[in-house]
């Protein structure tokens, strides 16, 4: 089983798991709602799967719920997202559905 706090997605493949763009991630660090660790000398943001689940819920609140970001760290605090299912089935947006983008990053 994959440890899932252990940082090794980098900005662009986060993004691309997600199905938002590198920086849609970066203003959501300055806004404080993901954490990634920065990498040694090169300060290179590095995310695990437990920040690319928060991301992923963090963008089912903005894109399907509509929720401002001002509000986005409260929902996620009273924990009203749980899963996120529309997004694994995929809505339209950029890029091809979550699971199968997920399935091409997992090392084999």
């Amino acid at each position: 089983m994959k440890q899932q706090t252990n940082p090794f997605f980098t900005v662009s493949v986060a993004g691309s798991l997600v199905g938002v763009t590198p920086q849609t991630l970066r203003k959501w660090e300055q806004h404080g709602l993901i954490y990634p660790v920065r990498e040694g000398r090169s300060r290179r943001r590095l995310y695990s799967w437990r920040d690319i689940e928060r991301a992923q819920q963090i963008r089912y609140l903005v894109i399907r719920k509509h929720v401002p970001l001002r509000d986005v760290r409260m929902q996620l605090r009273l924990g009203t997202v749980r899963k996120v299912p529309a997004l694994a089935r995929g809505d339209g947006r950029r890029g091809a559905p979550l699971i199968p983008r997920l399935a091409l990053a997992i090392p084999r």
